[in-house]
Parts: C-alpha cells; sequence; structure tokens
C-alpha cells in the first residue's frame, strides 16, 4: 500500500456493518480502510504457506513471516556488508521492514500518514512524516543502501519527481526494489483501489528509472508469495514460477557507481 496525495488521514470510527465515519477533516483513514475494503482474506493454503514462513523465521531468530522479501535482497545484493541504511518508502505497517539483523544499522519507515509510527518506533524503526508527492524527501543525498516502495508508486501522480529522489537519495552502488500492478494483467480491476493514478507495464517502468540514470538489475512478474518463496526453491524454479503467476511487476535497479 502506498501513499495518496491529499493531505493527512483521518482515523474514523468503525461502526457495526463494517462502515467507517469520518472524523474532522471529512477524509478518511486510508490505512485502516484498505485493509478492512481491498485487502483479501488469506485462504487455507496461504495461510498454511505465512505458518510455514514463520517457522522458518523462527529458526534463524527472527518472528515473521514479513522478513522473507527483506531477506532476500539482503542476501543477494549485500552480502557481508554491514551499517546498511534501509528505506522504506509508502511504508504502511512497516512489514518490509520486519528483518532485524546487526547487518542493518537503520530502518526507515517513510508515509505521510502517522497511523502506524507509534507501533514502527516501538519496534525499531525510525518514522519519517513526508508526503512523497510535495517536494524533497527529507533525507540526505548519497545515504540510503537500498529503497524499497512496494505497491506504491502507481498511487503517485508524478513518477518522474520519485525517480528523481530515489537516484539523490541512494548511494551509489545503492540498489531500489519497486513492485507495481501490470496493467496487462490487471486491466480495469486496476481501477478497483480508487487512489490508484499511474498504470505501469514493463515498458514504461524500465523507461522511467533508466531514463533517470539508474541501471536495470532485474525487471520480472512479480507475486508476493511466490517471491518470498524463493527461499524455498532454487532460483531457476523460482523465476519459472514468478512468470506465469505474477500479476505484478517487481523492478530492481542499481545507482551507478561504488560506494
Amino acid at each position: 500500500m502506498g501513499e495518496v496525495s491529499n493531505g493527512k488521514r483521518r482515523r474514523p470510527t468503525v461502526k457495526a456493518g463494517g462502515q467507517a465515519t469520518i472524523q474532522q477533516s471529512g477524509q478518511m483513514s486510508y490505512a485502516e480502510n484498505y485493509e478492512r475494503c481491498c485487502l483479501e482474506s488469506a485462504g487455507a493454503v496461504e495461510r498454511a504457506f505465512m505458518r510455514l514462513m514463520t517457522r522458518k523465521a523462527e529458526k534463524i531468530g527472527q518472528t515473521s513471516h514479513k522478513i522473507w522479501s527483506l531477506k532476500y535482497l539482503i542476501d543477494n545484493y549485500f552480502g557481508g556488508r554491514s551499517g546498511l541504511r534501509v528505506l522504506d518508502c509508502g511504508a504502511w505497517n512497516g512489514w518490509f521492514l520486519s528483518y532485524d539483523v546487526p547487518e542493518i544499522a537503520q530502518r526507515i519507515a517513510l508515509d505521510f500518514d502517522p497511523y502506524y509510527a507509534a507501533e514502527l518506533r516501538r519496534s525499531g524503526v525510525r518514522f519519517v512524516l513526508a508526503d512523497m508527492e510535495k517536494g524533497a524527501l527529507p533525507l540526505a543525498g548519497n545515504s540510503i543502501d537500498l529503497l524499497a516502495m512496494t505497491s506504491t508508486l502507481e498511487h503517485l501522480s508524478c513518477p518522474e519527481h520519485i525517480a528523481r529522489e530515489i537516484r539523490r537519495v541512494l548511494k551509489p552502488g545503492g540498489i531500489v526494489f519497486i513492485t507495481v500492478p501490470n496493467i496487462l494483467k490487471y486491466g480495469f480491476r486496476f481501477w478497483d483501489d480508487v487512489t490508484h493514478k499511474r498504470p505501469f507495464n514493463d515498458k514504461s517502468l524500465r523507461f522511467l528509472f533508466e531514463t533517470h540514470g539508474l541501471e536495470t538489475v532485474q525487471l520480472s512478474p512479480y507475486n508476493h508469495n511466490l517471491f518470498i518463496a524463493g527461499n524455498l526453491f532454487p532460483g531457476r524454479v523460482h523465476r519459472f514460477l514468478m512468470k506465469f503467476h505474477g500479476k505484478a511487476l517487481m523492478y530492481i535497479g542499481r545507482k551507478p557507481g561504488r560506494d
């Protein structure tokens, strides 16, 4: 889930029947209502898969099945490095930052809605309140090793500005990890979420980032569960499954140079 550009979200009071009243400004909390309206309930197979991945996480000293996306990126692109700074833009509840290891010096969650800020801070994550569509990201240039933006870019009306800011804050050699719905697979269902603004396909995603100075490392179909299942299968099997079952797109890019 990503950001929207209509100011701060207000937390609604949810009444019987699942309806939400709107407090003060007349705006609803996107964070809370996204979960209520847009997220599909996990089926039996998915729940079993989450239990399996939670058990695997516990064996390496972690607590949640949510760790595997960040672990995959750290293992594959930052092996042997330490002092890493990881930024999640449009962080929502911070699920991407669940992986907590000594190699990561700082985990940063950026969102324009402080709904989960206190919870994130309690878990050791730095929360940055900022609207990505309004000016520069409040982070120094060349300061981030890994920047993630999962299911967020499609919610923003200014992807060119976002691409420039991503390149600015990444360290030389830094990695960006982007996921978006593939409009060619979603079709009109892309607009089920009324905050979606910009659709992407593989060509437009590559064009956006390469024209803003990033090198494409990987651009492929993406399915979240199959992506984290990559920790169970050899890479070749993993890529084969993603090719046929990924309705979203994954872009991994690198800022040229060395830190």
